[in-house]
């Protein structure tokens, strides 16, 4: 039976850039009648109207760089993630503009514009791409002519403005600052800069804050509001890990090939648990072998992004530097593991407040604050096993990023424990949910003892593998039941076969 991944795929083919065999296939089943043709070199399965328009939004950008080669999502569109609710869409093209493009679910409108610039970001493959953030700034500076133009107009980047301020800071506003300079020529678009500088220069006025007593104040005025209860609760964490008794693990795969190999299990199971499924041999060629597979090269890529960052140092055995720098080098670590994924604004902080169930995250307003204070209150904690349970919960509970939060959370926990050559955490799939379990203990009952022990539990687990072969690593995990959903049906199993449980730790004092 086909996967769901095979169905999706499926219900689109493209004939352009195809094999000149393959696209003859398709051709002769849209004359059998089994495929529609909606546009050239485009054909659906779908015969339905609703149900053709609902795949066209499913696969926009694929159909998009299958018809307009080297176009760049732009203006509003970049600006608001995409194509609107309606379906509308607007791509820069410095040769094919001026037309409209009408397919169902989804209007595309051509712009003269410069193809992809410094900054801007393939975007689901080589031929579209997405405009980069001080691009979108320039072209929405432009004069807002309707409600539904190209431009989403000057009062919106004042608000995304002050939103990057309050989430990432002035380093981030004089970036976006500089490198809208060294684009305005080549976009035209001189003029719309001058009106960026203005509004930058205006928000980075600074006033005294001697007048203020107490630190929240002196924090806020300095551009660094934080999130009180939050760091409650970091202190919560903190306290015990500073008195509980952890074993020491020491470090596992050090050297070649077994290094590679815990790498590749690492980045398989953290991008499983979050959605980036893969049959585990598969996982295994994309990290190990660079087998992006066709029909999922996003997917593939996260793989990638997540194994070098667990392989390659400075990544793997460095962490991000207390205090004011550790927003800034946490958010290049994620555009390192998301570089692919331009939706999901690789480095840059969210703008939108996001959660979990019922569970809000940090407010992006006081995000960089937020990670500042924590990452203070890490030098208290003891190196190695104590800080790594720290830093993992610390990002996981600011979840300062649209996606990807989950994943950087547990290579932050990692890289402290390769930076004092402790063993590194493997969190299976039948573990995760318990691990998130944990965590919802500590954020709703401030109740940390069952995410201390989860991660030693983990650790222990992780280095009872022999990593040196590759095929044997796979059939050892499989044993242990780890690639399984169910803890109704399942438990955790050590590779001798025994249940993987928590040995008791002496009491303290």
């Amino acid at each position: 039976m086909p996967s769901q991944e095979a169905k999706r795929q499926e219900e689109l083919l493209i004939t352009r850039g195809a094999p000149a065999a393959a696209a003859r296939a398709i051709q002769r089943r849209a004359r059998a009648g089994e495929l529609v043709k909606i546009t050239a070199g485009i054909y659906l399965r779908e015969k339905d109207s609703d149900g053709q328009a609902a795949i066209v939004r499913r696969h926009w950008a694929r159909i998009i760089a299958a018809l307009v080669p080297n176009a760049v999502v732009s203006y509003r569109s970049a600006f608001t993630g995409g194509p609107s609710p309606d379906g509308l869409v607007f791509l820069s093209h410095p040769t094919n503009f001026n037309r409209r493009i009408a397919l169902p679910g989804l209007r595309a409108v051509l712009v003269k514009g410069p193809s992809a610039l410094a900054g801007d970001m393939p975007f689901g493959s080589e031929t579209l791409f997405y405009a980069s953030r001080p691009r979108q700034f320039l072209e929405n500076l432009t004069p807002k002519r309707s409600a539904g133009g190209k431009s989403a107009g000057a009062k919106a980047v004042e608000e995304r403005l002050v939103a990057i301020l309050n989430a990432s800071g002035e380093a981030e506003l004089n970036r976006i600052r500089d490198e809208a300079r060294d684009l305005a020529a080549p976009l035209d678009l001189e003029a719309e800069f001058q009106k960026l500088d203005t509004v930058i220069g205006a928000l980075l006025t600074t006033h005294g804050a001697a007048v203020l007593k107490t630190k929240q104040g002196r924090l806020v005025a300095r551009g660094t509001p934080v999130d009180a209860a939050r760091l409650a609760r970091f202190e919560i964490l903190a306290s015990r890990l500073r008195v509980e008794p952890l074993a020491r693990g020491e470090a596992v795969a050090t050297a070649e090939p077994d290094r590679s190999n815990f790498a590749f299990l690492e980045s398989y199971f953290s991008n499983y648990v979050e959605g980036t499924e893969f049959a585990i041999e598969e996982a295994r060629d994309i990290a190990l072998h660079g087998r992006i597979v066709e029909n999922r090269p996003k997917d593939s890529h996260d793989i990638l992004g997540a194994f070098r960052l667990a392989l390659e140092s400075p990544w793997r055995d460095t962490v991000p530097p207390f205090g004011a720098d550790f927003p800034a080098e946490l958010a290049r670590r994620h555009g390192q593991m998301l570089a692919q994924r331009s939706e999901s604004s690789p480095g840059q902080f969210k703008l939108e407040p996001n959660r979990a169930g019922g569970t809000w995250f940090v407010d992006p307003a006081l995000v960089r604050g937020t990670l500042i204070e924590g990452s203070l209150l890490a030098r208290s904690v003891s190196e190695g096993l104590a800080r790594a349970i720290y830093y993992a919960f610390l990002v996981s509970e600011v979840h300062p990023f649209v996606d990807g939060n989950g994943r950087l959370s547990r290579l932050v926990m990692n890289a402290e424990l390769s930076r004092v050559g402790e063993a590194r955490i493997i969190i299976p799939t039948l573990f995760h949910e318990e691990y998130v379990d944990c965590q919802r203990q500590l954020s709703g009952q401030d109740e940390p003892t069952g995410l201390i022990r989860a991660l030693s539990l983990m650790q222990a687990w992780t280095v009872a593998f022999d990593y040196a072969d590759t095929d044997a690593l796979i059939t050892a995990v499989t044993h242990t039941n780890a690639l399984e959903r169910s803890r109704a049906q399942f438990r955790l199993l050590m590779p001798d076969g025994s249940l993987a449980r928590l040995v008791e730790q002496p009491p303290t004092g």
